[in-house]
């Protein structure tokens, strides 16, 4: 008997009992579209929660802290030793580092002025470090600077009529009506310090141009009003201030503490400090190399470790949840099957009657099963994709209803990749062929003579 001809049989048996077909190819896919929504919540969850920590960080990027293990008398802090220690490591790109100022200041440019995070970096690092600008260009004279993303939208004139409040929005940036008409790009802005000297304050201006604008930052909620100056600006900031780091000195510091901030000739520390690896392979082995050297450090490959983990174990049981839904629709195939088989027996009588082997009529049966569960697998994923799409659509809705939140990015909770449908129809078409198994050999133990006579 030909495939074709097996293929013709069975659909032609199928069309005889439309009903009960129907009922079980039902509960196949029912099984199967429940083990892919399952599976696709521990997916989706496990997607939004990488994606969360990746979206601001780079993979390739070990952050260094410190120093775990010191001889005595040794800093914990980070060198320009040891900088030059990780730029000399085995699979290392650039070493992004940074020193921040250690007073507060103001960003002035007309007669606008704001709070601002100072920063000296090492420009040519940062660069191949992977720093992105929106608009402009890199420094490459010594008074040049780049600024945050959001720098001229927290600039605003001072006024005693307004307070805090009404000049800034819900994000903390400051309203339109009271912002600059132009940006900062290609102009030149003062830098404000100001230091106790004498038994009073004196403040210093020291200007600088502003010739790149940073990325926005990936997150929505985050501001970005840092301006980044070279070393030389920062020489200069510490010859008026008289203090490491700009240092502010307060009239209630003790004596040591003044000396402290005054000695000179300190050596450099870093306060940031990023080590970018060639590629995600290496991070790995650079993050171990790191730690063996003494120092303290986080990658983000570490954290991603340690949540593919946890989600492994919670995709793995609701697989097997919804594998038991699936084992359970199998009861339905196995009765089908075993109605089939005794419906037909005088057909199977007949092909034995004429020579058909019992091996060819145990595959008719598990061709038969294996179909149902081919149809109940592809009714199923259909079934699951549209659930999933109705999941990550209402979710927002319900959300706000609820809780009276606006969610400002969407959440994914349900998502299904393309091989968690293939497994699932796999496993539906093989749990189906099992169940049709022992129909399958009660078919080929029929005896011919008393298939012809009915008797069975």
């Amino acid at each position: 008997m030909k495939w074709k001809d097996r293929f013709q049989f069975i659909r032609q048996s199928m069309k005889k009992n439309k009903s009960r077909v129907f009922m079980t190819i039902l509960a196949t896919a029912i099984g199967c579209a429940f083990l892919i929504v399952l599976a696709s919540v521990g997916f989706g969850a496990q997607k939004f929660i990488v994606n969360d920590i990746m979206q601001d960080r780079a993979i390739t990027e070990v952050t260094v802290y410190g120093k775990q293990s010191m001889e005595e008398g040794e800093s914990p802090e980070i060198t320009k030793e040891d900088i030059e220690t990780f730029e000399s490591m085995e699979n290392v790109k650039a070493v992004s580092h940074k020193i921040q100022l250690r007073t507060e200041t103001d960003v002035l440019y007309d007669d606008y002025s704001g709070g601002s995070t100072i920063s000296v970096v090492d420009f040519l690092s940062e660069k191949e470090s992977g720093l992105n600008l929106s608009t402009g260009r890199m420094p490459q004279e010594e008074n040049e600077v780049l600024i945050g993303y959001h720098l001229d939208q927290l600039l605003y004139k001072k006024s005693e009529e307004e307070s805090e409040d009404q000049i800034f929005n819900q994000n903390g940036l400051v309203k339109e009506k009271y912002r600059m008409d132009e940006g900062l790009l290609n102009q030149t802005i003062e830098i404000e310090v100001e230091q106790y000297k004498g038994d009073e304050w004196e403040t210093k201006t020291f200007p600088v141009e502003v010739v790149g604008v940073m990325e926005e930052p990936a997150r929505d909620w985050q501001i970005s009003n840092d301006v980044y100056i070279s070393e030389s600006v920062l020489t200069d900031i510490e010859a008026f201030t008289g203090t490491a780091y700009g240092a502010t000195l307060h009239p209630d510091m003790k004596e040591n503490e003044i000396e402290t901030l005054q000695s000179e000739g300190q050596e450099r520390v870093y306060s940031d400090v990023q080590v970018i690896a060639g590629n995600m392979e290496q991070v790995e082995k650079l993050s171990q190399n790191l730690k063996d050297e003494g120092y303290q450090i986080y990658s983000v490959t570490e954290e991603l470790d340690q949540v593919n983990i946890v989600f492994a174990v919670i995709k793995i049981g609701l697989v097997i949840v919804g594998t038991i839904a699936l084992l359970i629709a199998s009861i339905g195939i196995y009765n089908t099957m075993s109605m089939a088989v005794t419906e037909r027996t005088q057909d199977i009588g007949i092909m034995k009657a004429i020579g058909g082997h019992p091996k060819m009529i145990r595959s008719i049966f598990l061709m038969e099963s294996g179909y149902i569960g081919l149809m109940g697998a592809f009714v199923g994923v259909v079934i699951a994709y549209l659930v999933s799409v109705g999941i990550n659509m209402l979710l927002p809705l319900i959300i706000q209803q609820v809780f009276d939140q606006t969610l400002e990015e969407a959440i994914q909770l349900s998502y299904i990749p393309p091989y968690l449908a293939l497994i699932c129809v796999a496993l539906s078409i093989g749990v189906a062929m099992l169940s049709g198994l022992k129909p399958a050999k009660k078919a080929t133990r029929i005896d011919v003579l008393s298939a012809l006579r009915r008797d069975v």
